[in-house]
């Protein structure tokens, strides 16, 4: 799945982020939010997208750090131009399993 990243624009509450995307020919919207953090002293930012983006981007956390880190730079002031092509990303449902489920073990 090809990622183009048409647009960051402010919203409208303070430290929120309108994310522009498209996936192949599918064009979404992911409302991110940027803050900082006080960690031993260091001032560390913190981006976290929203429900539809953890969602969207579950099954590529690649995908989704890419993205993280073009919002990283944006929060830092520094200038992006758009758009932007993240490139080609596969995007593999993992098969999920239960600790529960029975394990046989042959002992020959």
């Amino acid at each position: 799945m090809n990622i183009t990243v048409l647009s960051i624009e402010p919203a409208s509450e303070l430290g929120t982020f309108n994310m522009i995307v498209l996936l192949d020919r599918d064009r979404h919207q992911f409302t991110m939010t940027a803050e900082t953090a006080k960690v031993s002293g260091q001032t560390i930012p913190l981006i976290k997208g929203d429900r539809h983006f953890c969602k969207t981007f579950r099954w590529n956390p690649e995908a989704s750090v890419k993205l993280y880190k073009l919002m990283s730079q944006l929060n830092r002031g520094d200038f992006l131009e758009f758009p932007i092509n993240l490139g080609d990303f596969k995007f593999i449902e993992v098969e999920r399993f239960s600790l529960n489920k029975e394990v046989k073990i042959s002992v020959k």
